[in-house]
């Protein structure tokens, strides 16, 4: 195999990894008048509203089980005033390594077509 070659193979064993590392959980019981955060997303209870923010943005709002915004997928529950949050993310370092095995992949294909071949 030449040069390149192993690039690609490199390149996609990063974007395999990326898809089977497993989900981080991130979890917590949040009743009215609480605040705190979940990683990145900041999780406040008020009014009866729970409501979940990331980098300044809510991402998700309910009141009780109605969904008002949802633009992320947590699993929740609402028992007794409070509300079990449970959000599934990637850790970052799978995300960095994705953009790596893109990026090898694509340094690859650039360099077959336009400099090996000419």
């Amino acid at each position: 195999m030449e040069r390149e070659e192993y690039l690609i193979v490199l390149g996609v064993a990063l974007l395999t990894f990326f898809f089977l590392f497993p989900n981080e959980n991130l979890s917590g019981t949040f009743c009215e008048g609480d605040r705190g955060t979940l990683g990145d997303y900041y999780v406040s209870v008020q009014n009866g509203f729970l409501r979940v923010s990331s980098d300044g943005q809510e991402v998700f709002v309910a009141r009780g089980e109605s969904v008002i915004l949802r633009k992320i997928q947590p699993d929740y529950s609402f028992s007794e005033g409070c509300y079990t949050l449970n959000i599934r993310v990637k850790p970052k370092m799978t995300l960095y390594l994705f953009i790596l095995g893109v990026g090898v992949i694509g340094i690859a294909f650039y360099y077959m077509a336009f400099l090996k071949y000419r």
